[in-house]
């Protein structure tokens, strides 16, 4: 009974395009994190200016967030997405360009990934607004959980196509990627979907002062930001996958891009069953479920003797990240009113994107007492902050 209901997304045309977009994004996504890291692990042999170069377009989202979720509110949402997509082509393309001419140095990624990141921290919310404006609330999970299992596909190919295009040459591989932002913004400026924009009567401060105010006053909301902010310590796991796949598992970028694909794997699967059975998840004991896989998927892999085990590991952190994208933004977006989604949404990018620092942390921390103290010390603090929240917050718990 429950599969005609699901499959029914399909038949708007706008979601149809949107999850197109998104398959292309994130494909880019996958591609860019792991040339980034691949090739600044390869100039400097240190985990530490990996982590930096990583965590800059976290640390611009964190940075301007709120004024993106302010915009996705008071602005034409379809208008900002297009935009922003065009600007993050041009990095990957000026990237690409630096490669090609030998003009290229490692740091150049720095302020190249700061504008990068900007352009996502006014992409973001609008983007998550904007998938209610297609679909409606009533269809959110379902929708959900299909734009994450397509866009995991990207995950599964984006990371083996990009190792073996960094094999073909890495200016290719950024040559490829905006190819792919670039499909992206086309594909968004097809939708026939528009926002109205609400008139405050406030400026943007304010508007973002009631967004916070909201925010903290909803205990959902509240409990679920705090949650994303435990990210900080559960992104100390992604400096890990690299430097354990070249140091420990002796792997080239190809087989980097396998490891990362298997984790694909595993969200895919985990989106297709959500998907299936939508109409029957209880959101709250999804995130709960989430939360403990995703821990104990990074102490296997911190301790993996070998590929196999590693390899189950990475289908492991798949399947719990499928459960935390399709419980928690689903409960913010549903929980919050039409008037602050966007900002509720820029939020949650803030904190959750704080996962991003962890590259900063986990490669500081791999560099100065190894791989599996730095990832034991990160599962501790993330539980501690995660589970308190949930101890605490009964409405998150039985939140459906």
């Amino acid at each position: 009974m429950n599969q005609p209901g699901a499959f029914s997304i399909l038949s708007v045309f706008d979601y149809r395009l949107l999850v197109l977009s998104n398959l292309a994004t994130f494909a880019g996504y996958q591609i860019r994190n792991m040339a980034q890291a691949w090739i600044v692990l390869e100039r400097t042999d240190s985990a530490l200016l990996m982590g930096i170069v990583n965590a800059m377009p976290g640390i611009a989202i964190i940075s301007i967030s709120l004024i993106g979720g302010a915009l996705a509110d008071r602005t034409e949402r379809w208008q900002l997405l297009w935009r922003t997509k065009l600007v993050i082509t041009s990095m990957a393309l000026l990237t690409g360009i630096l490669l090609t001419t030998n003009l290229f140095q490692w740091w150049h990624l720095i302020p190249i990934s700061l504008m990068t990141g900007s352009m996502f921290a006014l992409h973001n919310p609008t983007s998550q607004a904007f998938a209610v404006d297609v679909v409606g609330k009533e269809r959110l999970v379902a929708a959900s959980s299909l734009n994450t299992g397509i866009s995991m596909t990207a995950t599964i190919a984006g990371p083996s196509l990009g190792g073996l295009l960094l094999l073909i040459g890495q200016d290719i591989a950024f040559f490829v990627l905006a190819a792919l932002y670039a499909l992206s913004a086309v594909v968004i400026m097809m939708v026939r979907t528009r926002h109205l924009p609400i008139s405050t009567g406030s400026n943007i401060l304010d508007d973002i002062r009631q967004g916070i105010a909201y925010s903290y006053n909803t205990p959902i909301i509240r409990g679920l930001l705090i949650i994303g902010a435990s990210a900080l310590f559960m992104g100390t796991y992604q400096p890990a996958i690299p430097v354990k796949t070249q140091d420990e598992l002796g792997l080239n970028e190809f087989g980097y891009g396998i490891i990362l694909g298997l984790n694909g794997i595993g969200a895919l699967i985990g989106s297709i069953v959500l998907f299936m059975i939508s109409n029957k998840v209880r959101k709250g004991y999804l995130l709960i479920f989430a939360l403990v896989m995703f821990n104990s998927s990074v102490l296997v892999f911190a301790v993996a003797p070998n590929i196999f085990i590693s390899a189950l590991a990475m289908v492991s952190l798949g399947l719990a990240f499928s459960g935390w994208m399709i419980s928690v933004p689903v409960m913010l977006q549903t929980t919050a009113s039409e008037q602050m989604r966007g900002r509720v949404m820029s939020l949650y990018f803030m904190v959750v994107l704080t996962h991003q620092l962890g590259w900063i942390i986990g490669g500081a921390g791999i560099e100065l007492i190894g791989i599996q103290p730095t990832l034991f010390i990160g599962v501790a603090a993330g539980l501690l902050i995660a589970g308190t929240v949930i101890i605490k917050t009964p409405e998150l718990r039985l939140a459906r």
